[in-house]
């Protein structure tokens, strides 16, 4: 187990109790705040420590994906109106990612996770417009982060349509 490898575990085991620190919003935002940076460093120390793996990009994508999907259960329970409020958006950036996923399979026999720029400054933008709405109620980081998620998906969607090999 190497240290990104690791940094991208924590990220795993620690986005569920995103769920669990709703009454305490400083205190959840402080934890979204180290969740996003542990998104950064991973990709970060494997490339200085030259240890980037495929195991390494399954786990930062795990990792984003159990991220995700704190959030959503997270809204679901706690911010109904703000899942309201964007329902339309995060739908289609599911079906996107959806689409994208499927092209994935089929073309490349096998799941593939993209490290695109644009999914990194979307995983920022909606961490921080999450830090936003916890402490101020305010919500237009977040649209602007779905926004750039439609973005980074129709750029995978893109890659992966016009790619011939893939890399992870």
């Amino acid at each position: 187990m190497t240290i990104p490898n690791l940094i991208s575990v924590s990220r795993i085991v620690f986005s569920p109790f995103i769920i669990m620190l709703w009454e305490h919003r400083l205190i959840l935002c402080i934890f979204v705040a180290i969740i996003g940076l542990t998104d950064i460093l991973d990709g970060y120390v494997a490339r200085k420590l030259n240890q980037q793996s495929m195991i390494g990009a399954r786990l930062d994508s795990i990792g984003d994906f159990v991220f995700f999907i704190s959030c959503i259960v997270f809204a679901m329970l706690h911010e109904t109106d703000l899942l309201e409020g964007f329902k339309y958006l995060i739908i289609s950036i599911v079906l996107l990612k959806i689409i994208a996923g499927l092209i994935g399979l089929i073309k490349y026999k096998r799941p593939v996770f993209l490290h695109t720029i644009g999914n990194k400054i979307t995983v920022t933008v909606v961490m921080a417009g999450l830090c936003v709405f916890l402490l101020y109620r305010e919500t237009i980081i977040i649209e602007i982060g779905l926004y750039i998620s439609i973005l980074a998906a129709l750029e995978e969607l893109f890659i992966l349509s016009t790619g011939r090999k893939f890399r992870y």
